[in-house]
Formats: structure tokens, sequence, C-alpha cells
């Protein structure tokens, strides 16, 4: 009787010890970054482009789970595929000529479908293709897409007609899908025509 009081005080004394280490591993919680906004404006996605959306700005570690783009296609066989990246900001609104914080390494493929959309697809990546941001600041959504295919939506400014300043452009430049993303985000970069508004793309992440 002894003997089991011992070895149930011991357990009791191992799970009060255990608290601070359970609260770690489980307190982790989820957050979206990006514009989860179905947006009106509509983009075509460019074939061996980098493309840069929507910048973030995260306040601590995160891990990178999923990416959701509001998007529409037809006739689609299933044979575009992306590459999804994130570039660091320059701290002035600005990914060009900056590193390259992470990519996956696999592709994300538009599913075969004669008409689709418009709706949010939404890739959960592979655990191989996390995305870890380790460093809180400011960064870039961007895909890398193998064909000329599908349109992305997005605000845009108009004279009197906008209810709120984003504050972004977006930008790309050419790079050859087969080699993935460049390690640099290219200074031969455009700006493209959407001002102070971003791309309805958005990404899940686990806080670390």
């Amino acid at each position: 009787m002894k003997s089991r009081v011992s070895i149930l005080l011991a357990l009791a004394a191992l799970f009060i010890v255990a608290q601070p280490i359970l609260a770690q591993t489980f307190g982790a919680t989820m957050a979206i970054y990006g514009d989860p906004n179905v947006e009106q404006w509509t983009d075509t996605i460019g074939g061996n482009l980098v493309q840069a959306y929507t910048m973030i700005t995260i306040d601590q570690p995160t891990v990178i789970q999923s990416f959701s783009i509001f998007i529409q296609y037809s006739g689609s066989d299933g044979s575009q595929c992306m590459y999804l990246g994130i570039y660091q900001d320059g701290g002035n609104g600005s990914p060009v000529g900056q590193p390259l914080a992470g990519a996956t390494k696999n592709a994300y493929c538009l599913r075969v479908a004669a008409t689709w959309g418009p709706a949010w697809q939404t890739w959960k990546l592979a655990p191989s293709d996390y995305i870890v941001l380790s460093t809180p600041g400011s960064y870039w959504l961007c895909t890398l897409a193998k064909e000329t295919f599908g349109v992305i939506y997005h605000y845009s400014y108009q004279a009197g007609s906008y209810d709120w300043t984003y504050g972004t452009d977006a930008f790309y430049f050419s790079s050859a899908y087969d080699n993935g993303f460049p390690t640099l985000f290219g200074t031969n970069s455009i700006v493209g025509s959407v001002t102070n508004g971003p791309y309805s793309i958005y990404v899940t992440g686990t806080t670390l």
C-alpha cells in the first residue's frame, strides 16, 4: 500500500513538473498573414515570372504551413504548377534585391477542371516544404509559375472608391520556372500597376 502511494505521489510530482514543458509544446498558435479578403480586380498569373503579391509582417518567429490564393481559371489540364516562396522586404516596401527567406521544394498545381472558381485555392504544404521565418519583420508572398494561366484577384486603387490604403505595390521579374526561386529578388524587377492594393493571397503559420 505504501509503495502504491509513493508511486502516485511520484507521478503527481512528475505531472506538475511537466506542465511548463507541455505548455511550451502545445502553446503555439496558428496565425493568418496576408490578405484574406476577396478583392474585385484580376491579373493573370505569369509563367516564368517571380511575382511578389502581398507584403506581410510577423512579430515573432513563424513556421508557414499553407498558402491560399483567390483564383479563377478554365480549361485546366493540371499542368499549371507553382513554386511558392517568401522574400524579405528591404524596409522600404519593396523586395527588390532582397534575399529569399524560404521556398517550397515541391511545386503545387491547379486541379484539372473545365472551369474553376473564382474561389479560394488552399495548398497545405508538405512538412518538407514548411517555410521558417525566424526573424520578425516584413516579407513578400510570391509565386513562380510554370505557365501563364489562371487569374488572381487583387485590390486596386480607384479614385474616390477605395476604403483604406494598403500602401504596397506589386513586383515581378523574369525567372525560369525549372530553376526555382533565385536567392535574391531580381534588381531588374518591374513595379506592377497595382498600387495601394495587395492580392488576395495569404498564408497560415504556427508561431514559435
